[in-house]
C-alpha cells in the first residue's frame, strides 16, 4: 500500500481529554465560560480517508487483545485467580496495568465514535471484573503493578523513596493509577456505565487517604518520581462528586520546582523529561477550568507556547530521547530516538483545553501539524502497529512496537489517538447561532439541537478542495467558520452553489459565511 498522506509543513504555527462533550451532568460545572465547545465525539462520523483507514486498524487490534490477560495483574493483585496469564514486555514488569486503562478509555472512545455495541460489552467486561477486584481488596484499591497497595501503605505513613522514575521500588505506581482513573471516567463519560463512576471514586478514596497525612515536604519529594496526570485525574472526580477533597487532593499533586517557574513566565524545561511534565500542564488547565484560578491558567498557556515554539521539530513533536534540551535549538538533535508520540499525544490534550478557551486559530494550525504529521504519521498503514519515537534522522526509518509483545506508552496511548479522530474536527460557538470547521477530514457531523446535518468530502491535503454539503439545515440563519490554515498565503476561493464567494480572511483566522442555509446547499473551499 503505498503511502502518500504525511505531510510536513514547515512554518510554525485539546477531552476532559480532548474537550469531547459527555453524557453527563457534573456536579460541578466549569466556572469558564468556553468560547468554543468541541462537539460530542458521538455527533460524528468519519467518512473514506487515511483517518478512517487508522480507525479502522486500531479497531483490529483492540479486537484481538485478550482482556483476561490486561486483566491478570489486577485480579492476582486482589487475591483473586487470574484467568489468563498476563502479557510479556511492559505488561510484565513494575508498570503492568497501565494498558488496560488506556484501551478502557479507547473502548470508550471508539464506542462512542461508532455505536459498535462490540466495544461496549469489553469494556462492561472490564469494569466488572475491575468491581469485583476492587471488592476483593476491600479497601478500594485496584492496580495491575505488582505490590501496589504496599507501597502506597509506605507512602501513607511517610516512607518515600525515588530515583525519579521508581516509588519505593515500584516503577511509576502514580501515573499507572493516573491511566486506570481516566479509563474508568471515559467508561463512564462516553459509554454510560454507572459502575465505572462507583469504582472510580472508590478508588479516589483510597488514592486521597494515601496522601492525606503526608507534609508538603515529603509530598513534593514524592513528585519527584513521573505521576502522570493525576492533578487532572482528581480534579475529574472532583468534577463528577462535588467533593472538596477531590479538589484539594488534585492540588497536592502540584509540583513546585517546576509549575511555580512556569506560572512566573520562566522556562526550566531544558533537560528534563518531556512526557513527565505535558500531563502536569493539563491538570493545570482542567484545574483552571473548574476554579478559575489565574495561575492555572497562566502555566498553561505559558507552557503550550513554549514547547510549540521554542522545543517542537517541523512535524509538531518534542524531544530526543525523550529529554528536551536547549530551546530554539534542535539541528543537532536528530536521530532514531526524536518525538516520543506519547508527548505528541499529551501536547494535543493541552492544545484542546486551549483552544476552547480562547476560540484562536493558532492553536487549530499546532493541532494539525502534530495529528497529520505524527499521529497519523506513527501508525503503521498496513498492520496498524505504531512508533515508540518518530525518527527524524537523516537515513534512518521508523520503527513499529511489537503487536502482542510491547505493551509501552506509547502504544497505550496510540490506542487512545486513533479512535478520537472525530472529536476535533467540529466545534460550535456557545450561546450563538455558530459553528467552527477545524479540521478537514472527512466526516458527518449531526447537531440534533439545531437539526443540523453537514457532510464534508475530501482528500486534503492531496489537494485543496473540501466540499461541504448541508444535508439537513437549522430554522435560524447560521454562521459557517471554516478555517483557513495559517500556510495558506496564496488566494483561497469560496463557493456557494457554484457561486463565488468573496473571501475577507488572513491566514490563520477564519473564513466567516453568514446566512440562512437552505438543504443541500453545497460550500466549495478552495486552498492554495
Amino acid at each position: 500500500m503505498k503511502v502518500k498522506y504525511i505531510l510536513i509543513f514547515t512554518v510554525f504555527l485539546l477531552v476532559d481529554q480532548v474537550g469531547f462533550a459527555q453524557n453527563y451532568k457534573p456536579v460541578v460545572k466549569d466556572v469558564i465560560s468556553p468560547k468554543t465547545k468541541y462537539f460530542s465525539i458521538q455527533d460524528v462520523r468519519l467518512l473514506d480517508s487515511p483517518f478512517l483507514h487508522a480507525m479502522n486498524q486500531n479497531e483490529q487490534w483492540m479486537k484481538e487483545l485478550d482482556l483476561d490477560r490486561l486483566l491478570s495483574n489486577f485480579r492476582k493483585n486482589a487475591n483473586l485467580k487470574p484467568k489468563a496469564e498476563p502479557y510479556g514486555s511492559w505488561e510484565s514488569m513494575g508498570i503492568a496495568g497501565h494498558t488496560l486503562g488506556h484501551l478502557l478509555t479507547a473502548m470508550s472512545q471508539h464506542y462512542a465514535a461508532t455505536g459498535d455495541e462490540t466495544f461496549k460489552a469489553k469494556i462492561d467486561y472490564v469494569v466488572n471484573e475491575l468491581d469485583s477486584c476492587q471488592m476483593n481488596f476491600v479497601n478500594g484499591f485496584i492496580g495491575g503493578m505488582p505490590g501496589g497497595d504496599k507501597v502506597f501503605k509506605e507512602v501513607k505513613k511517610g516512607i518515600i523513596r525515588s530515583m525519579g522514575f521508581d516509588l519505593n521500588g515500584i516503577w511509576v505506581p502514580w501515573y499507572n493509577e493516573h491511566k486506570t482513573m481516566m479509563g474508568l471516567n471515559d467508561a463512564y463519560l462516553l459509554a454510560g456505565n454507572e459502575t465505572a463512576k462507583k469504582v472510580l471514586i472508590n478508588l479516589s478514596d483510597y488514592l486521597a487517604d494515601v496522601i492525606a497525612p503526608l507534609s508538603e515536604e515529603q509530598m513534593q519529594t514524592m513528585l519527584n518520581c513521573e505521576y502522570g496526570g493525576m492533578n487532572e485525574a482528581f480534579a475529574q472526580v472532583y468534577a463528577l462528586t462535588g467533593n472538596k477533597k477531590f479538589l484539594d487532593a488534585s492540588y497536592a499533586f502540584y509540583h513546585k520546582r517546576l509549575q511555580d517557574k512556569l506560572a512566573e513566565g520562566v522556562d526550566v524545561l531544558q533537560g528534563l523529561h518531556s512526557n513527565t511534565q505535558i500531563p502536569k500542564l493539563i491538570g493545570s488547565a482542567r484545574q483552571y477550568e473548574l476554579t478559575g484560578n489565574h495561575r492555572d491558567e497562566e502555566i498553561a498557556r505559558f507552557s503550550w507556547e513554549t514547547i510549540v515554539h521554542h522545543h517542537s521539530y517541523a512535524n509538531g513533536g518534542n524531544s530526543m530521547g525523550e529529554y528536551l534540551s536547549v530551546p530554539d535549538k534542535l539541528n543537532n538533535r536528530l536521530g532514531t530516538n526524536t518525538c516520543e508520540t506519547c508527548n505528541t499525544y499529551n501536547m494535543l490534550k493541552l492544545t484542546a483545553h486551549l483552544y476552547e478557551w480562547t476560540n484562536d486559530v493558532q492553536y487549530l494550525d499546532y493541532y494539525e501539524r502534530a495529528l497529520y504529521n505524527h499521529i497519523l504519521a506513527s501508525q503503521h498503514p498496513e498492520t496498524g502497529n505504531v512508533c515508540y519515537f518518530l525518527s527524524l534522522g537523516m537515513g534512518t526509518h521508523k520503527g513499529f512496537g511489537s503487536r502482542h509483545n510491547n505493551f509501552s506508552c506509547c502504544m497505550g496511548s496510540g490506542f487512545e489517538n486513533h479512535s478520537k479522530y472525530g472529536g476535533a474536527i467540529y466545534s460550535y460557538v456557545p450561546g450563538k447561532e455558530m459553528m467552527n470547521i477545524n479540521l478537514y477530514i472527512p466526516s458527518v457531523l449531526t447537531w440534533k439541537e439545531k437539526s443540523l446535518k453537514l457532510r464534508m468530502t475530501t482528500d486534503y491535503p492531496e489537494h485543496g478542495k473540501v466540499v461541504i454539503k448541508l444535508e439537513e439545515t437549522s430554522k435560524e440563519p447560521l454562521t459557517i467558520n471554516l478555517r483557513r490554515p495559517v500556510w495558506a498565503a496564496g488566494d483561497v476561493a469560496i463557493r456557494i452553489n457554484g457561486s463565488k464567494q468573496k473571501v475577507e480572511s488572513v491566514p490563520g483566522s477564519f473564513i466567516s459565511l453568514h446566512r440562512k442555509w437552505k438543504k443541500n446547499d453545497v460550500i466549495e473551499l478552495i486552498l492554495p
